[in-house]
């Protein structure tokens, strides 16, 4: 996906999150090699902040920096103040995300 679609795609999402669920959303994406679903798409839902780490994260500002994963694997996202919290390098990201 080019980055001009990706970042509009990942704003809307983003604002839908927040709309569900205020400041505590998180989306994840997971990893090639568990995808059931043949076509690109997000699990939006309430971060589960029990998931959390002290390090393996990148601090990004917004959508515009949300990369495209070039290894396959999965990644999640969620608020941390005004930045966001990058979580990537994992297959099942979407079980960080409250049901």
């Amino acid at each position: 996906m080019p980055r001009a679609q990706r970042t509009r795609f990942w704003k809307a999402a983003i604002e839908r999150a927040r709309e569900l669920f205020g400041e505590e959303w998180g989306l994840a994406v997971n990893g090639d090699r568990v995808r059931t679903q043949c076509h690109a798409h997000a699990h939006l839902g309430r971060f589960n902040k029990a998931a959390e780490r002290d390090s393996g994260f990148t601090v990004i500002d917004g959508p515009e920096d949300i990369p495209e994963p070039a290894d396959g694997s999965g990644f999640w996202i969620h608020p941390v103040g005004d930045k966001l919290h990058l979580h990537t390098g994992e297959q099942i990201c979407e079980t960080v995300l409250l049901r």
